[in-house]
């Protein structure tokens, strides 16, 4: 690939038709930054993203082929440090962000802009629960877990558990950034086409190889979006002034339904799938009871109108035709 900048502590850009430098205040176009978004939910969102009025640029250590690449190490102050003092960025999106540690690289970077970029963070619905921790049946709202009330730690990963992580990357950024420019979004099970976690395609491989199961705890809901429909919720941030934390979720289904939608799609006998005379399966889809996330204040403002089940056979067709 031809460069057009190289920096010797290991940040490049790639060859762009606009000027990298920072803009003049008269300049109208917003500044993206993803950092980094090089597979699954953020290669979603870069291909959803409308370029009219925006500039977007992308920063991770994977290389990817889009416009303004520029190669980061996502734990290194300096790199970051860098980035932010010769580019300006009206917005950022961090789909890396996985501890304290993590943020708080960032927002020291940030001090490096004469002006605050909007933040969206991607996190998770675990920061309520882990679904096979759960001891009863749950449901929880975004005032369920509250990053401002929790004592978070600068451990980084794998120091630290994920759901540890998230909790830590939330309250370090709620605590140390402005409010007013910050969104949240706690994502639950992401189903789509490229899941690169393979959760999407684990009934398609049983189903395919005629493979009997016996999943524990069928009957237990869990919430769930589509990786298009999350990419949306993020765009929808990026187009409007709106700040807080929210749950983005399209459904709360239980495993046994969702078997029967898979089952549905590709013609299968769901008798054929399941089977009480094998050992009982843990699934990535198991939980112990019902973990229910309530999604209506962001369903309130960005409606999901397509059925749950509509949704999946188009990620389905999109894998095996």
């Amino acid at each position: 690939m031809n460069l057009n900048k190289r920096i010797n502590s290991g940040i490049f850009i790639t060859k762009s038709s606009c000027n990298i430098t920072k803009p003049s205040c008269v300049c109208m176009v917003k500044r993206i930054l993803v950092i980094g978004g090089t597979k699954y939910l953020g290669l979603e969102f870069i291909r959803l993203l409308d370029r009219k009025n925006k500039e977007l640029f992308v920063a991770s250590r994977k290389e990817i082929q889009v416009e303004n690449f520029i190669k980061i190490d996502r734990k290194s102050q300096k790199d970051l440090d860098k980035l932010f003092s010769d580019n300006h960025f009206d917005i950022v999106i961090d789909f890396i962000n996985y501890s304290g540690s993590d943020s708080q690289i960032l927002l020291n970077s940030f001090k490096l802009q004469k002006t605050d970029p909007k933040l969206i963070l991607i996190s998770t619905v675990y920061t309520y629960c882990m679904p096979l921790e759960l001891e009863a049946d749950s449901m929880y709202n975004e005032s369920s877990f509250n990053p401002s009330e929790y004592f978070y730690s600068l451990i980084d990963r794998p120091d630290v558990s994920y759901t540890k992580g998230k909790r830590d990357m939330e309250s370090y950024c709620i605590k140390n950034y402005r409010n007013d420019k910050l969104v949240i979004l706690r994502f639950p099970i992401i189903l789509g086409a490229t899941d690169y976690t393979r959760r999407t395609h684990f009934y398609i491989e049983q189903i395919k190889n005629n493979i009997q199961i016996n999943p524990k705890n069928i009957g237990s809901k869990s919430p769930y979006i589509f990786s298009l429909e999350a990419a949306k919720a993020i765009f929808n941030f990026v187009n409007n002034d709106f700040c807080g934390i929210y749950n983005v979720v399209h459904d709360v289904v239980a495993e046994i339904d969702l078997i029967k939608m898979f089952c549905n799609h590709y013609g299968y006998e769901i008798d054929m799938l399941l089977s009480s005379d094998v050992d009982p399966t843990i699934t990535p889809f198991s939980s112990n009871f019902d973990f229910i996330v309530d999604g209506s204040k962001y369903s309130s403002m960005f409606p999901i109108n397509l059925e749950f089940e509509k949704s999946l056979h188009i990620e389905l067709l999109k894998i095996t035709g």
